[in-house]
């Protein structure tokens, strides 16, 4: 889907709100919801924009990016969503498999040992495929730690959101929102139905 290039205001976008995943699941969260598929605006529409948004997170390859880092990196976040619209109760996108292994490839992930006898994943490639790997390996902690399945993808509007109720039934990113969009619609088909 082709997305208009956001007006960039003073204040930059919370990629995170509403409900904000704990960090570092967040920066993943952050990644997707650089898309606003609702308003048709793309977050990282450019190598700039998204160097800005590398450095800001402290993530590699902020230096180095270039036009296919962009394509790459707006690949790897429709695949991450793909999971999450997963995560929601929908089927997975066998797509989206094949591009996420296709990144960690690229990113040489590893496990790496430290001093302290711990261990865990990272690239071993530079640039902008590190800063890949680097996400790659917070998803696979959060899959490890069990907090993955609470990151989901709204049933509305495809915006990743943290799902923070007991039994981990939320589908919507806002219930005052998207919930009430969905239910509104629903009703007025009833309605139309009857009539």
């Amino acid at each position: 889907m082709l997305l208009s290039s956001s007006i960039m205001s003073r204040k930059p976008p919370r990629y995170d709100v509403p409900k904000a995943a704990p960090q570092p699941l967040r920066l993943v969260q952050e990644l997707v919801n650089t898309a606003d598929f609702e308003n048709s605006i793309e977050f990282v529409p450019d190598a700039e924009t998204l160097g800005e948004w590398l450095a800001a997170r402290g993530l590699p390859g902020a230096q180095t990016v270039g036009p296919e880092d962009v394509q790459a990196t707006q690949a790897l976040r429709e695949a991450l969503r793909a999971l999450l619209v997963a995560n929601a109760g929908h089927d997975l996108d066998p797509g989206a498999i094949a591009e996420l292994n296709g990144v960690a490839e690229a990113a040489g992930i590893g496990l790496r040992f430290s001093a302290d006898g711990s261990a865990r994943l990272e690239p071993s490639a530079v640039g902008v495929p590190a800063a890949h790997g680097v996400l790659l390996a917070l998803v696979h902690r959060a899959m490890t730690e069990g907090t993955w399945s609470r990151l989901k993808a709204c049933r509305q509007c495809s915006w990743a959101f943290y799902d923070y109720s007991k039994n981990r039934s939320a589908a919507w990113c806002s219930m005052q929102l998207c919930g009430n969009r969905r239910k509104t619609r629903a009703y007025r088909a009833r309605r139309r139905a009857v009539s």
